[in-house]
């Protein structure tokens, strides 16, 4: 009896094992409380007043252009919607060789683990305002996590813009837990 107990509580569900579930989730880092729902209103509002605005203007002269307009500030809201959402339901994935950072619909890089040099809790003079190879990746959030890489990652922007930055900031939810999944020695 206790055996098929044990065989039933390891069942193959969603794509594996309860038990790699669990291994998988404490491997993923979320940073929902990186998200601005203000900023992304306020963000909202001048959009739709301005396309409001200038679609209203550009009717009667330039019909085309104004419904152009229009349609790219559609798209823009919904690029915005669609990225706080994201936000919410993304991870940073702590694999075995390799660091995963999704972020929302603005960023994604791989990272090798091995090219980590260091990941710390950054205090405000570690943390650049601004540097050619420093990204916040949960902006305007302040970070909380900073890595520091041997050798720039590459990162794909939006639009397939590809640029390489060597130092990461990212505000996560637990990033006590982050850097003990690391495991990555501090600079020294």
């Amino acid at each position: 009896m206790d055996r098929d107990l044990r065989i039933v509580s390891k069942t193959v569900i969603g794509g594996g094992t309860r038990e790699a579930r669990l291994a998988d989730a404490a491997r993923q880092f979320t940073y929902r409380t990186a998200r601005s729902g203000a900023l992304v209103i306020g963000i909202t509002m001048v959009v739709i007043v301005e396309t409001i605005a200038l679609h209203a203007m550009l009717i009667r002269a330039h019909n085309w252009l104004a419904w152009t307009l229009t349609l790219f500030s559609v798209s823009a809201l919904w690029w915005i919607a669609s990225d706080y959402r994201a936000m919410a339901t993304s991870a940073v994935q702590v694999g075995d060789e390799t660091l995963e950072l999704t972020i929302g619909r603005r960023f994604r890089a791989e990272i090798l683990r091995r090219d980590i040099a260091s990941a710390t809790k950054p205090t405000w003079r570690e943390r650049p305002a601004y540097a050619r190879d420093y990204l916040n990746v949960t902006k305007p959030a302040t970070p909380n996590v900073l890595l520091v890489l041997h050798n720039p990652a590459t990162v794909r922007l939006p639009g397939g813009v590809r640029v390489r930055y060597a130092r990461f900031g990212m505000h996560l939810d637990d990033p006590d837990a982050f850097l003990a999944a690391l495991n990555v020695s501090a600079p020294g």
